[in-house]
């Protein structure tokens, strides 16, 4: 669950990734544990019948009976990669320099995913189903309003997974009356105090990059400029993912979810 972090904790102060020289993005190992074990949103059960519906379609509505929907990232006119973190890229275990290649740079922007149309290849994006509390309130379905999971990597030296995460790609499902979008001074402040709190040895989400999105204008109290945050955590889910759950009374899902949780992101039952 999201308590279940990084917080770059070495052993003698050396970590094995110390003497690992990393991998491109293209060599990452990368996985769809999340989207291969639970199910998905019956309106778009498979990648290809999201990918085929016009983006506009995958916004606001009421998702029941699954723990996610196949979304893809909005595209991003002319971004600017305008900060990388190179503890964040030694953690997830990319080569220094990657970040600038243009795969990199079309990632941390919503403009590449590693799933094919051509043959159904890949992996899709994915934003999650969850509920929770606002404002003292049960809220009822909240979700990824506008988070996107990219992927799931897993670092070649020391095994760790994470789930790769982009913040402000659009609208989803679980957007309800906001945009999807993240402003930039949001989208500094969790890039920064993510990877301090990192580097202060508190278990946190980690930051990867910020890519502006100088022409996505964004209506909050005054119009300000779009950015989208890259992240990452061993994994997203969270309390509320369960207490959606509980209060539509879905017991066998339930059920499903507990399982995964104790196989998948705890490594088994011992």
């Amino acid at each position: 669950m999201t308590a279940h972090l990084s917080n770059g904790a070495a052993v003698n102060g050396k970590t094995s990734n110390d003497i690992f020289p990393g991998v491109s993005l293209q060599d990452l190992p990368k996985s769809n544990t999340f989207t291969s074990k639970l199910p998905s949103d019956p309106k778009y059960q498979t990648p290809s019948a999201s990918h085929n519906a016009p983006r506009e379609d995958l916004g606001p509505r009421m998702v029941k009976g699954a723990l996610y929907t196949f979304v893809r990232p909005e595209e991003t006119s002319e971004p600017e990669l305008l900060g990388v973190s190179p503890a964040a890229l030694r953690d997830i275990g990319l080569c220094a320099g990657e970040e600038n290649t243009s795969d990199f740079k079309a990632l941390g922007a919503g403009n590449k995913i590693y799933w094919d149309p051509a043959t159904n290849e890949g992996i899709y994006p994915w934003a999650q189903c969850y509920g929770g509390y606002q404002f003292g309130s049960w809220a009822s379905q909240l979700g990824d309003g506008r988070a996107i999971s990219l992927f799931e990597s897993t670092n070649p030296s020391t095994k760790t997974r994470y789930e790769i995460q982009l913040k402000g790609a659009g609208q989803t499902p679980y957007s309800r009356f906001a945009d999807g979008k993240a402003v930039l001074r949001s989208s500094i402040r969790e890039f920064i105090v993510s990877e301090a709190l990192n580097a202060l040895h508190i278990p946190t989400t980690r930051a990867l990059s910020l890519t502006l999105a100088p022409n996505s204008r964004v209506r909050r109290e005054r119009m300000e400029p779009g950015a989208i945050v890259t992240r990452f955590a061993q994994s997203w889910l969270r309390i509320g993912t369960f207490d959606l759950l509980r209060a539509r009374g879905d017991r066998n899902l339930i059920r499903t979810l507990a399982t995964y949780v104790a196989e998948n992101v705890y490594q088994g039952w011992e």
